[in-house]
């Protein structure tokens, strides 16, 4: 149930969520394609792609979750659930409409270190 208190408040959360989200996928990413780079599996612009490409559907499959959560008004373990439910949902829906270089590139070889 959304309040007068919620609605305004739902946006302002809703978007510093969407930002602390890209900002902790960006990183993920970041570490994974440097990686990658090292290992010449992606050059360094299809690094750049990626990280771009986290970043933004990381903060949006954040923003989804809060906002539906606020919208609902759900709290407590009932917040928790939905809100990944939510993210989770979004963020498998942006991975198929938007690969990263590094997925497609990516190999299944594990290196044994002598």
């Amino acid at each position: 149930m959304t309040t007068p208190t919620t609605t305004r408040i739902l946006p302002v959360v809703t978007a510093s969520a969407a930002a602390t989200g890209a900002l902790v996928g960006g990183t993920v990413a970041a570490v994974r394609s440097t990686i990658a780079v090292n290992e010449g599996r992606i050059t360094s612009y299809e690094a750049v792609k990626t990280v771009a490409k986290e970043s933004a559907g990381t903060g949006l499959a954040t923003a989804a979750g809060i906002a539906a959560t606020g919208v609902l008004g759900l709290g407590g373990l009932a917040g928790l659930l939905g809100f990944t439910v939510v993210a989770t949902g979004a963020k498998i829906l942006w991975d198929k409409a938007v690969p990263t270089p590094l997925d497609n590139k990516s190999s299944n070889k594990l290196k044994i270190a002598s």
